[in-house]
């Protein structure tokens, strides 16, 4: 299995490979649950878009992304546990290249009604009220960091669009988090 992707792959499959596979995801959809349906429809529509993009996608002509910046993303269709769909999400890298195709971003949350921050995981991050004009209760979910390619930024796109920041202290309790759940304790001598 892993020789397969090492192959130097330089053939176009076949119209009848891509019949096939079509065939097998069209009944994986049909078998899915109808919410499922729609989201894996909805997603395969984005991903589509997303491909047509890459070939002329210019990161450069995005905003620059700072550290403690809040963007909308999309984090597509995951499978098990993993993140997917639109999410905010804070920027964590340090000095992201404008040029870069990609960013290092912590997904957000909102609190269900009647949940409160004694209800998070261990692993999550209490940040209270940070979009402006909502009431919702927001948490970091640090077990979901990734790098995103900035294709599936939503907003802000451009340094006119709004701008949403965390602080500096809700920052640091995130960097805290990463720290504890990412690395190994030092052991003192």
């Amino acid at each position: 299995m892993a020789d397969k992707h090492k192959k130097n792959i330089t053939e176009d499959i076949t119209a009848k490979e891509i019949l096939d596979t079509i065939a097998v995801v069209g009944d994986m959809i049909t078998a899915l649950e109808p919410k499922q349906q729609h989201i894996m429809t909805e997603w395969l529509d984005v991903w589509r878009t997303y491909l047509g993009f890459e070939k002329t996608f210019i990161p450069a002509k995005l905003k620059y992304y700072k550290r403690g910046d809040i963007v909308l993303a999309n984090f597509g269709f995951n499978v098990g546990s993993e993140l997917g769909g639109a999410h905010y999400a804070v920027v964590v890298e340090n000095n992201n290249n404008n040029a870069s195709n990609t960013l290092v971003v912590v997904p957000l949350s909102s609190l269900a009604d009647g949940k409160t921050e004694s209800d998070l995981h261990k692993s999550e991050v209490y940040l209270g009220k940070i979009l402006p004009g909502s009431d919702k209760l927001s948490y970091a979910m640090p077990l979901q960091i990734r790098a995103i390619s900035k294709l599936r930024i939503i907003k802000p796109k451009t340094k006119n669009d709004g701008q949403y920041r965390i602080n500096g202290s809700q920052l640091q309790m995130i960097d805290n988090k990463v720290i504890e759940l990412f690395t190994k304790p030092r052991q003192d001598s």
